[in-house]
């Protein structure tokens, strides 16, 4: 480092003439080395605020100071600023007090000119200890950092503890930093999953070459499901195995293949009985020719077409939102009002509040619930008013019994033959999109209440 990297140094002695005495034989015994000299203490702390010296080599005392209170006005700038004591008032007394001073180095100046590669030497040694500790604690900080925004949660964990975690893992798990420290890591696991990442983490750990990738669920604080997509490694924290890990949020796309595999479900299943009669019927006609096989046909593919449109918008349903806008509640519920081709009484309440949604899917939760009042209930009226952290939608209708209530958003669901089910369903996926919560209770008419919170 010394042979390219110059080395500032700044000496501090009340001697003009061995300051250049100095200076010249530092630089001889060490090119890196540029030393200045000056006399007064005040001018050595100007220049050590210009921020450009590296090293400070005083006496004990030079003009106007004690070379230690020196010292400490130079730490109070630079607490990592190396100071070299090299005096010739040199005594047990002055070095203890030096080295409890906290001096980097304590010389005493002797005779003839061997001292100076010393000198230099100390110098080169302690600038360069410096310039690495500063350099381990940019990396620490930078490492910190990077850590700490993370949008991955970050955590160690060692003897089935966790010993670190990141302020993403809090919030991916919904626990304060002092609570996850020092607590079992398969706490966190489901139930279902504790086991098959136990052992995982056994194999690992016994070096059988598991892979490090997998996926587990987690139950946060407040009792919800989430799906983490793991990372983890096995490393060395503080001279023992511990483990080393990131993950990644991945409810959304859990959810997503969950939707996916109940949408591909309803499907097969709605298609298949159309599809049957028009088989059966196609056959009848050709052994027949009786013409009442193709109004069966024709009212199979009719019955087919309103569930490819029905399905086309139950996928739709369940698209990410990608550029949500300021909408407002009740605007939308007028616009979805209007898409439904029935006799049913509109009512908007005060307060209702503007959201960050897709408008248009929005409106699309207004149109599936007022059609769903219109079509399967004899309700005349619907109600759109503020609830705690979201909006709910209100009929006068006959209620669902309590028990079927959460069967409502099972697409597919229907207690009318001639209808695809998918209404509430869309209601529930639209909500799932956003990141709100969709629930139905009885209205205080007994009709149903269809509930949409964690709006924001």
């Amino acid at each position: 480092m010394t042979d390219t990297e110059p080395i500032r140094v700044l000496h501090v002695d009340s001697d003009d003439d061995l300051l250049e005495v100095v200076a010249a034989h530092l630089e001889f015994e060490a090119p890196a080395l540029d030393v200045e000299g000056v006399t007064d203490p005040e001018t050595a702390l100007d220049r050590i605020d210009d921020g450009s010296i590296d090293c400070v080599v005083s006496d004990y005392r030079p003009t106007g100071i004690d070379g230690l209170d020196l010292l400490e006005r130079v730490r109070e700038r630079d607490p990592g600023m190396p100071f070299v004591l090299y005096t010739s008032h040199g005594s047990e007394e002055i070095a203890s007090e030096a080295i409890s001073a906290g001096v980097t180095e304590y010389m005493q100046k002797e005779t003839g000119t061997d001292q100076y590669a010393v000198l230099a030497n100390t110098i080169a040694n302690a600038v360069e200890h410096a310039r690495t500790e500063a350099a381990l604690e940019e990396s620490e900080q930078r490492y910190r950092t990077l850590v700490e925004q993370s949008h991955d949660g970050i955590f160690i964990y060692q003897h089935g503890t966790f010993e670190f975690v990141n302020e993403r893992l809090c919030e991916i798990t919904g626990y304060a930093e002092s609570e996850l420290l020092g607590m079992d890591v398969f706490e966190l696991i489901h139930p279902e999953d504790r086991d098959r990442v136990r052992r995982i983490s056994q194999k690992r750990q016994s070096g059988d070459g598991y892979p490090s990738r997998y996926e587990a669920r987690v139950v946060t604080a407040d009792g919800e499901t989430r799906a983490l997509s793991l990372n983890v490694h096995s490393i060395t924290y503080d001279g023992e195995p511990a483990e080393m890990g990131s993950v990644r949020d991945i409810t959304d796309r859990y959810r997503s293949d969950e939707r996916l595999e109940e949408f591909a479900s309803v499907v097969a299943h709605d298609l298949r009985n159309p599809l049957n009669v028009l088989a059966g019927r196609l056959d009848l006609a050709r052994e027949t020719g009786d013409d009442v096989h193709f109004d069966a046909i024709e009212r199979s593919i009719d019955t087919m077409e309103v569930l490819l449109e029905d399905m086309r918008d139950l996928a739709r349903a369940g698209l990410p939102v990608r550029d949500p806008a300021v909408v407002d509640v009740a605007d939308t519920a007028r616009a979805g009002r209007e898409s439904v081709d029935a006799e049913l009484d509109l009512t908007l309440a005060d307060g209702l509040p503007t959201v960050e949604a897709d408008g248009d899917r929005l409106e699309d939760v207004f149109t599936e619930c007022f059609e769903n009042v219109a079509v399967h209930t004899d309700g005349e009226s619907v109600r759109v008013e503020p609830a705690d952290g979201g909006f709910a939608i209100e009929d006068d209708g006959p209620g669902i019994p309590e028990g079927e209530r959460g069967r409502v958003f099972e697409a597919g669901y229907t207690t009318d033959p001639d209808r695809t089910g998918f209404g509430l369903a869309i209601v529930e996926w639209i909500g799932d999109a956003h990141g709100w919560s969709v629930t139905a209770e009885a209205s205080s008419s007994g009709g149903t209440r269809i509930v949409v919170t964690d709006v924001e």
